[in-house]
């Protein structure tokens, strides 16, 4: 078991800062993801009527 009521492992503020600094760069990464997502969705509805017919009749070769 963990006990809390002794003083933490990191001693040093660079230590503490180092650790801090993770969560950061991660809400970095899933905020980038998060707004390709959204422009992605954007740019794929924004087709004009005309190419979304265009690939609407398209037939799949059988292999015979």
């Amino acid at each position: 078991m963990h006990d809390f009521s002794k003083p933490p492992h990191v001693t040093s503020p660079e230590e503490t800062a180092k650790k801090r600094r993770l969560p950061v760069y991660i809400l970095i990464i899933v905020g980038l993801f998060l707004l390709a997502l959204v422009v992605y969705m954007v740019a794929d509805h924004s087709k004009t009527p005309k190419e979304e017919a265009a690939f609407q009749h398209e037939t799949i070769p059988q292999v015979i």
